[in-house]
């Protein structure tokens, strides 16, 4: 993940997600809620979350790429100190 990295803080509950990965698709779930899916663009994918209140979350980042069984998942922590809009 490019953005947010571990331990970032986060000024706005708003934060656009930034994911280097070439995979066919990258799915992203916050604080353990559901799975959504990113979307590419470019070189990158994104996905654009918002409504986090503040606190620590969790972000858990699933990739599928070529071949079988080439999942590959990251995780990263960051802080959002800011009021959820």
């Amino acid at each position: 993940m490019i953005y947010p990295v571990e331990g970032e803080v986060l000024e706005s509950s708003r934060c656009r997600f930034l994911i280097d990965a070439p995979d066919r698709r990258v799915e992203i779930a916050i604080d353990g809620e559901g799975w959504s899916s990113c979307r590419r663009g470019g070189d990158h994918w994104w996905f654009d979350g918002s409504g986090l209140e503040a606190g620590w979350h969790q972000a858990l980042v699933r990739c599928e790429g070529p071949g079988r069984g080439g999942e590959s998942q990251l995780t990263c922590r960051f802080l959002v100190r800011g009021r959820s809009n």
